[in-house]
């Protein structure tokens, strides 16, 4: 996998300073929203599986990669 973000660009994440790393950081989640959004759309359109329980998975997910840096 390349570690570079855009063709272009010539640092790394961790070669980011404090700011650019928080402003990346929260493009991620407004892009991940967006896709929580499309995949929770799709759930209904295909009625594949419970909404409610596909969110409950995903939250899940985020509780346990910040879980994972939270104090013991």
């Amino acid at each position: 996998m390349n570690s570079r973000r855009h063709k272009g660009d010539t640092k790394t994440f961790e070669e980011l300073t404090f700011q650019e790393q928080a402003k990346a950081i929260n493009m991620t989640a407004l892009q991940f929203r967006k896709q929580l959004s499309a995949h929770l759309r799709r759930v209904k359109e295909e009625d594949r599986l419970d909404p409610e329980g596909v969110l409950q998975d995903r939250l899940r997910l985020l509780e346990r990669i910040i879980g994972d840096y939270s104090a013991p």
